[in-house]
């Protein structure tokens, strides 16, 4: 893996694995705000790296964590640090799967409530968060549906193609899966 430093002054390929946690990628740089042996310690939505400075992003079960009115900043920063040509692939709940289901069952059951909610009892995170009980990064609060993946890449100029389950890191059909390429 190049360092960070060899990236950004152009010598070598960059690819950021954003809202790592500790699920690690080999070849990438893993940034996360919260987990202490991420590579950067950065919020997603202010992202130490210059213009046009990334090859490739993955965002996997990351984007729903971020705040409904930083979202905007988030693709923001994705947009900006990625080259042209470059791509991303996100992976998210998907809320019209969510729905559908509901609506068809008339339950909302646990499988849905992680979805639309976060687990907000998450034990295995009392040493990554300071107040785990009330951690706002393991809660979603934002909901994404392919027709608005559509409304942020036209927004952006991004060509993005929804990935079949085959291509999924996650592997569930109620996941959103999406290759964004600038």
């Amino acid at each position: 893996m190049a360092t960070i430093d060899e990236a950004v002054e152009g010598n070598m390929a960059l690819s950021l694995n954003l809202g790592s946690g500790d699920h690690r990628i080999d070849g990438f740089t893993n940034v996360d705000l919260y987990d202490e042996t991420a590579d950067v310690r950065a919020d997603i939505c202010e992202l130490p790296f210059e213009n046009e400075s990334v090859d490739e992003i993955v965002a996997y079960q990351v984007i729903e964590h971020v705040a409904y009115n930083k979202a905007e900043q988030m693709f923001d920063e994705m947009y900006r640090v990625l080259k042209k040509g470059g791509t991303m692939i996100t992976e998210c709940p998907d809320i019209e799967w969510d729905a559908k289901q509901i609506a068809e069952t008339g339950d909302i059951n646990y499988q849905n409530t992680i979805h639309l909610w976060g687990e907000y009892y998450r034990p295995w995170d009392t040493k990554r968060y300071k107040d785990w009980e009330h951690a706002a990064p393991a809660l979603h609060i934002n909901g994404f549906t392919w027709k608005k993946i559509q409304q942020i890449a036209e927004h952006y100029g991004f060509e993005v193609k929804r990935l079949g389950i085959e291509d999924m890191v996650s592997k569930f059909e109620e996941n959103l899966a999406v290759l964004w390429t600038k």
